[in-house]
């Protein structure tokens, strides 16, 4: 049978990804639609709005059958290490189709990149060890030494869908799996400022709801999310910004010097740099300015310091298998959708304590992270439970 999968944030669930499940569903028309949802920590490294069961709810109340959490030493990667934990996730849950927004949905000119990234010729790596010793950034590097061998690769590279669909491609490549791929044309503006009620922004969203500017806000969401969201933001369960930098300002200031080299994509300086400056910063934002330049992209700093507060280091990442268990955040029932995971080689974990043996520490870390900075116990990941749907 036909299964949709989809890797997404949802975060928090608005209406451009309601159009975009609706459309993914039209295209493949599919028995059933499987999501692998960062949890806690995004793949920027910033902390979600709502809880994983949360979002997990309004995706199935979309139109999801089920909705699986992926782990967090996935989650918080480079958007190549990000798309393969994905994709090998869902394609152990037996995903034949896998579908993607695109700023540039030319399926022909993605997957001429997507080749070329996942095996490059000679005259593309030399070029790109160039570039990146000349001190350029390795998003720049990449995007510019592509541009070189298929022109328009560059500009492709800028946009940011484009690059994760590219990732992707690449994804499906190397894990040889028989995926199909399924590109849908992104709707809106990525980094929009203003609240557009029918293709959002998400980061726009974030903004609005933190402002108190909810009428807008609301007015871009399904019914499910903008009830989960009143409610959260009514009780103060939402990620508190100044309690997030007192906890990621604390921890980094309490690590010892060499711990900063020892973080993944630390090399080249930067770890002895956030070393240093996590004693003048006075909050996350100020943080990532005083180290972003045009080597290191904020994204990057963002992802060390969640790395450092979850205790990850590159030695952990190097050789990481991809998930073999996925917990299970919310399930339309479907008899048939969950015999078929007996077949499959990832394991499904329905509640948290079940998942425990199987989830990293940074798994519980994160977890416990998160509801820490949302006013919530640290026992979190044991009591929440499977959003079930009838």
């Amino acid at each position: 049978m036909a299964v949709l999968g989809i890797v997404a944030e949802y975060d928090p669930f608005h209406n451009g990804h309601f159009y975009h499940l609706g459309e993914a569903k039209r295209l493949v028309q599919p028995e059933a639609v499987l999501v692998a949802l960062s949890a806690c920590f995004k793949q920027r490294g910033d902390l979600a709005l709502l809880s994983p069961y949360e979002r997990a709810a309004c995706a199935v109340s979309a139109g999801a059958d089920a909705v699986f959490a992926l782990p967090v030493l996935w989650t918080v990667r480079d958007a190549e290490h990000y798309a393969l934990g994905a994709v090998s996730l869902l394609a152990g849950l037996g995903v034949t189709h896998l579908a993607f927004g695109a700023e540039t949905p030319d399926s022909e000119a993605l997957s001429r990149l997507a080749d070329l990234l996942e095996n490059p010729c000679p005259g593309f790596t030399a070029d790109l060890k160039d570039r990146l010793a000349g001190g350029i950034g390795y998003p720049a590097a990449l995007a510019a030494a592509a541009d070189r061998i298929l022109p328009g690769a560059g500009a492709l590279l800028s946009a940011p869908n484009n690059t994760l669909a590219v990732c992707y491609l690449r994804a499906i490549r190397r894990l040889m799996v028989p995926v199909v791929p399924v590109m849908v044309p992104r709707r809106g503006e990525y980094h929009a400022h203003r609240v557009d009620p029918e293709f959002p922004s998400a980061s726009a969203l974030r903004a609005a709801l933190y402002r108190g500017n909810y009428s807008a806000a609301y007015s871009a969401v399904p019914p499910e999310s903008e009830s989960r969201l009143k409610a959260r933001f009514l009780s103060g369960e939402v990620p508190d910004p100044a309690v997030f930098d007192a906890v990621l300002l604390s921890s980094l200031r309490a690590l010892p010097p060499e711990a900063f080299r020892d973080l993944p994509d630390a090399a080249g300086g930067l770890g002895d740099a956030l070393c240093k400056a996590r004693i003048a910063a006075r909050s996350a934002r100020e943080l990532t300015g005083m180290l972003t330049s045009r080597r290191y992209p904020a994204s990057r700093i963002t992802r060390l310091c969640a790395h450092a507060l979850l205790g990850v280091t590159q030695k952990q990442l190097m050789g990481l298998p991809c998930p073999s268990a996925a917990l299970l955040l919310a399930l339309r029932k479907n008899a048939s959708l969950t015999a078929s995971w007996r077949k499959t080689p990832v394991r499904v974990c329905p509640d948290p304590v079940a998942w425990r043996p199987e989830a990293s520490a940074a798994d519980l870390t994160a977890w416990r992270l998160w509801a820490q900075c949302c006013g919530l116990p640290d026992t979190l990941p044991f009591t929440e439970k499977t959003v079930a749907v009838p």
